[in-house]
């Protein structure tokens, strides 16, 4: 599932969608005010990798 962060060029709402799959239009839509003027902001992202290893390590290399 992928995040993606938006901010409303109209009431500068900020949101986050989650999607499953690609982006589409319906998604890019303010769930404030209803305008489509809407940019994505840059953002990271956190991958899981899992637990640490039975010896203590960080699961790492």
């Amino acid at each position: 599932m992928a995040s993606y962060d938006f901010v409303c060029n109209e009431c500068g709402n900020q949101y986050e969608v989650y999607v499953q799959g690609f982006l589409k239009d319906k998604d890019k839509k303010c769930p404030k005010c209803g305008s489509t003027a809407v940019r994505q902001k840059f953002s990271s992202f956190l991958r899981n990798f899992g637990s640490c290893s039975p010896s203590g390590g960080s699961g790492f290399g």
